[in-house]
């Protein structure tokens, strides 16, 4: 019913308009989960990764939060996390799941077959963990985005997502304390937070866009895929 849907507004010139409904009630039901759960989430999810001596990083919007506010975005409602992609264990579906997270996506660029992105959920909260790649003096990692006209699947089975490519300066990953639990953090996190927001990211801005912003972010050539699973 929901594929029929999609063609009809497609076809009609709706689904943009209909993408904005969904989103909208879908961020609604994720905050009240965030509110709730967020920290546990957090800290169960590094407690998984500890347990097999990796370290899970915080980035983007939740080492935003942390380093400008000491806490999550108010207006946040997920998780983001990074892990070295040499780190990654391969059972690592498995060992999320021992502590309470189900996988719900996984993208990987066809191209080289590199697992970028994956997305797991405890309690109704999502944290997105980003593979950092190694080339020369930084780290790299991808971010997938909506594609431009096709409805996911349709996007899946044909040319893929659209991504960036973010890249930070390698520098040690040091342990500091947030809301009472320690934690992985880049030691240039600074430097980190204005490659991807800006120099001004200081400054809170509810509806953050890249567009007209002095970031790092690179568009990625290859598209990115979501892995079946």
């Amino acid at each position: 019913m929901r594929d029929l849907i999609i063609k009809i507004a497609l076809k009609i010139g709706i689904y943009k308009r209909l993408v904005k409904i969904d989103t909208y009630f879908k961020e609604k039901r994720m905050a009240k989960n965030f509110l709730r759960y967020g920290k546990e989430t957090l800290i169960q999810a590094d407690n998984a990764i500890r347990s097999c001596n990796a370290k899970m990083i915080l980035n983007f919007g939740t080492l935003l939060g942390f380093y400008r506010d000491g806490g999550f975005i108010p207006y946040d409602f997920d998780l983001d996390v990074c892990m070295l992609a040499s780190e990654r264990p391969d059972n690592l579906r498995e060992i999320m799941s021992d502590f309470g997270f189900s996988l719900k996506r996984q993208f990987y660029e066809k191209a080289t077959n590199i697992i970028t992105e994956e997305q797991f959920v405890y309690k109704g909260v999502q944290i997105d963990f980003f593979y950092l790649y190694e080339k020369e003096h930084d780290w790299y990692a991808f971010s997938a985005r909506r594609h431009e006209t096709k409805d996911w699947k349709e996007a899946n089975r044909t040319d893929g997502f659209p991504s960036v490519i973010w890249p930070c300066k390698k520098c040690n990953i040091i342990e500091k304390e947030y809301i009472g639990h320690t934690f992985f953090v880049p030691e240039l996190e600074k430097d980190w937070l204005s490659g991807v927001y800006g120099e001004d990211f200081m400054t809170p801005v509810k509806n953050w866009t890249e567009k007209g912003r002095e970031t790092r972010m690179i568009r990625n050539t290859n598209r990115l895929y979501r892995a079946s699973l």
